[in-house]
């Protein structure tokens, strides 16, 4: 597969979990929860303990890698699909720590498999371009 085709991919699969976790967020402002992958949505039910656990570990551990990023590196440019990738690593990782350690229920890996499989998507559309530095900007290349 070619770079532009990759990154083609990989700009449609992230535009459309944008989408799902936007229209997400309006199901629960409107007061209707949606319950990831299951697509069933509730008024009754509540998110799993482990979810919201994972949730809130991820946003800390987020909080903490990015200020001591700071103390160590300063102010570095950062793309916001780095912002992604860091986020979704910190997330499958603490989700998977959670999930074993609390015995959740099969299924409920199935949404962590999903998971990895957009961490991937976001690792390969975040690793910087190659530069040319060598290669003069007329040659074919």
């Amino acid at each position: 597969m070619t770079i532009k085709f990759k990154r083609l991919i990989a700009k449609i699969i992230i535009s459309l979990i944008g989408l799902l976790f936007f229209l997400v967020s309006l199901f629960e402002i409107f007061g209707s929860t949606f319950y990831f992958f299951y697509f069933d949505t509730s008024n009754v039910m509540v998110i799993p303990h482990h979810r919201l656990q994972a949730l809130r570990i991820t946003v800390l551990l987020t909080f903490s890698y990015f200020s001591f990023r700071y103390l160590i590196y300063e102010s570095v440019k950062f793309y916001p699909i780095q912002f992604l990738d860091i986020i979704f690593k910190i997330s499958m990782l603490t989700s998977l720590v959670l999930y074993t350690t609390n015995d959740v229920e099969m299924r409920e890996y199935l949404v962590l498999a999903f998971g990895f499989f957009v961490t991937i998507i976001t690792h390969i559309a975040s690793r910087p371009k190659l530069r040319r530095y060598y290669y003069s900007k007329f040659s074919k290349d």
